[in-house]
């Protein structure tokens, strides 16, 4: 694979100024970006539905083909998981609240609960967390979602896709559900990690305690309920399916940031989106256009196509899943020869192209 890649010193005026904290960004007319953050509750609903509705059907199809053959019923179950890990996607744009119009925000903010409890992850500290992300995105010790290893190497990216894998396999997912449990429990209990001592309020750090019992509670339910009746269907289609569908959908989140530039100001630099096909760009809601979402993230997933064409010499081209990953295990090897090189795709490394202002990065 043929990258370019310069020494950090050639790209000094993208390096992150922790007291000005500007990012740089496409220039783009206020008028087409206003229209183009403007909210749908129709296409959102009827998005989530979709989604919702294809979750059934495929628990439906594997409950009936299980009926006459287990091994038969493995293929929709996967593809259930598979959907039910992409519920992260529908969670992530809600954190954002750009779906619903804001007449629907306590609907919004419904929905998102009960996706979170499926998950079983807080929606509070979920939502803090990003806000933080957005702000610092791969800024070391701020930004609270990229702590990867820098540089990652061949060795550390190969365990985690192994990892990845066998959760898929489920050798691995029964313990990441209990860890998971695990961490709910914690924080039922009053723990607290970094981020809640570092960087949110006691109200947040109440509201975070209050979420995880409730969620805690309703995964107890689905457990306990299983047990109780015997039945398996509510352990596979819920408290695993987390776990396997979150692996699955894994491989195309852990394509976003890793290996690229920490502590820059331009996300076309620290930011990778990746191209999926029309199924899974459906599924996706907006996180295959990474870095145009996070220039612009008050547009609503649904216009970032949109959003691709208009700054589309001015961002890197969207790869392929499998060539995202092969530009990761680039960089990561380049890394190990060169550890002052940086990835630089075009434009940045064409500067001619585009022009760049100046804007303070935003977050809903």
């Amino acid at each position: 694979m043929d990258l370019n890649f310069v020494p950090r010193r050639e790209l000094s005026d993208c390096e992150w100024d922790r007291q000005d904290k500007r990012w740089r960004r496409p220039e783009i007319d206020p008028q087409i970006l206003k229209e183009l953050s403007a909210r749908s509750t129709l296409n959102g609903l009827a998005r989530v539905g979709l989604t919702f509705l294809m979750l059934f059907a495929t628990a439906a199809i594997t409950l009936i083909v299980a009926q006459q053959s287990v091994w038969l019923a493995i293929v929709p179950y996967y593809l259930y998981c598979f959907i039910y890990g992409f519920l992260i996607a529908i969670e992530h744009e809600m954190r954002h609240k750009v779906v619903l119009a804001r007449a629907y925000d306590r609907l919004s903010d419904a929905i998102y609960f009960v996706i979170h409890a499926l998950l079983r992850s807080g929606p509070r500290r979920e939502r803090i967390s990003h806000r933080i992300h957005h702000r610092y995105t791969m800024v070391k010790g701020v930004d609270p979602e990229t702590e990867y290893p820098d540089p990652p190497t061949t060795r550390w990216l190969k365990r985690r896709l192994l990892r990845r894998l066998l959760d898929i396999l489920f050798v691995g997912a029964i313990l990441t559900a209990l860890q998971s449990v695990w961490h709910l429990v914690r924080l039922a209990a009053g723990w607290q990690d970094k981020l809640m001592r570092e960087q949110c309020a006691a109200k947040d750090v109440r509201v975070m305690r209050r979420e995880a019992i409730a969620i805690l509670l309703i995964q107890v339910a689905v457990i306990g309920g299983a047990l109780w009746f015997r039945r398996w269907e509510p352990i596979l289609f819920v408290s695993l399916a987390t776990s396997v569908g979150g692996a699955m959908v894994g491989f195309y989140n852990d394509t976003q940031h890793i290996g690229l530039m920490y502590n820059t100001n331009d996300q076309r630099l620290s930011t990778r989106s990746v191209r999926c096909g029309p199924f899974v760009h459906l599924l996706f809601w907006g996180l295959d256009d990474h870095i145009e979402h996070h220039d612009f993230p008050s547009v609503p997933s649904r216009n970032l196509p949109r959003l691709r064409r208009l700054l589309n010499q001015e961002i890197p081209e969207a790869k392929s899943l499998v060539a995202c990953w092969q530009e990761i295990f680039a960089i990561a090897r380049e890394k190990e020869q060169h550890p002052d090189h940086v990835f630089a795709p075009p434009p940045i490394a064409s500067p001619q192209i585009g022009q760049l202002s100046q804007a303070r990065g935003e977050m809903e």
